[in-house]
Parts: structure tokens; C-alpha cells; sequence
């Protein structure tokens, strides 16, 4: 299922359970990388991460917002970083959309996603929960996530699989480390 994820581009779009709520849209394209942009209910703010070949680009707003609402610091980004984006190694492009090797199936939620035929997977860990609906045919991609957090739900629909978009990463002099983030914000 993931491998069929990996290899086609494809867009999401549907609802957040970060920053409290609000919108999130998806294009991924192999070749080019990963462009998320979430947009709070609270603030009303647009922020973006990028990922490309297991560098993570987010916006430096998203990435304050994260940490304040999580009580972890309550950064204040400084005037010129509000469209800067923090780099980070490590996590491969996929985590954004891919389904944990932990999945049960779950014929209890099998369902209909935009008119294709889905069944169900869960990943469960404490109070979070992951319903991915897999399309019942020969490609078996994700059609549709549905995720519980903190109190939170969220829904996420993927469709266009195979049609041309186009992701551009942040250009180098946008983006800075981590490390220079915390010292500008710390």
C-alpha cells in the first residue's frame, strides 16, 4: 500500500487535528518532494512544510505555533523570519501520508470513499487513533484518513493519483537550521 503511495503523485486535502484545528492540503510528486500547508481555524494563518530526500522544510510561523501550543517554549518569531523555513534531517518524506507497519485491518470500519470501495485499517497508540481507508482494488491506495488527538478529529481525503503538479522547495537563503532558529527565537 505504501509503495503504491510513494511512487504516483497525488493530492489530500480535508481537516487538521494540529494547531488546535483548521485545513490542510497535500501535493506529493516523487521526483520533486512533498508540500503541506495547513491553515488554522484559530488564526486564520497559511503555513507550509516542504520534504525532500529526508529534509523537512517548515515554516518558522508553524514551527512557533507548534511549540507554544504544545507548552514546550512560547517563542516569539522575530520580524524577519516569518517566512523562513527551519530545515531538519532525518524523517523521510513518506511519515506525512504513510500507513504504520502497526496497522490492524478492520472489517468493522470498511466503508465507501468517494465511490470506490475501501477497507480499513487502524493504528491505535493511547488516545490517538488512525482509520485509513485503502481502496479495494488492484492499486490499493489510501483514499481517506481519519485520525482522533487529544480530544481532536480530522479527515483527510487523496485523490488526482498520477496527475502533474508541481513542488518547489524553499530556496537555500529562506532556510535556516534548527539551531539557528532556537538561538533567534530562544
Amino acid at each position: 500500500m505504501n509503495f503504491q503511495m510513494r511512487i504516483r503523485s497525488f493530492h489530500a486535502s480535508g481537516t487538521t487535528t494540529a494547531l488546535g484545528g483548521g485545513s490542510t492540503e497535500m501535493w506529493w510528486v516523487p521526483q520533486q518532494g512533498l508540500h503541506v500547508r495547513t491553515t488554522s481555524d484559530r488564526t486564520g494563518k497559511t503555513s507550509d512544510v516542504f520534504c525532500k530526500d529526508g529534509t523537512t522544510y517548515t515554516s518558522a510561523t508553524l514551527l512557533a505555533d507548534a511549540l507554544r501550543q504544545s507548552g514546550r517554549a512560547d517563542p516569539a518569531v522575530p520580524a524577519a523570519l516569518p517566512d523562513v523555513y527551519v530545515t531538519s534531517q532525518g524523517q523521510p518524506c513518506d511519515t506525512y501520508y504513510k500507513i504504520p507497519e502497526m496497522a490492524k485491518p478492520d472489517p468493522v470500519q470498511d466503508s465507501t470513499v468517494n465511490g470506490v470501495k475501501t477497507f480499513a485499517v487502524t493504528a491505535a497508540a493511547g488516545p490517538t487513533q488512525d482509520v485509513y481507508q485503502i481502496a479495494d482494488e488492484g492499486t490499493y491506495r489510501l483514499l481517506q484518513l481519519k485520525s482522533k488527538r487529544d480530544g481532536r478529529t480530522s479527515t483527510t481525503t487523496y485523490d488526482s493519483f498520477g496527475e502533474k503538479f508541481t513542488v518547489a522547495m524553499p530556496p537555500k537563503d529562506k532556510t535556516i537550521t534548527m539551531s539557528e532558529f532556537r538561538s533567534r527565537v530562544g
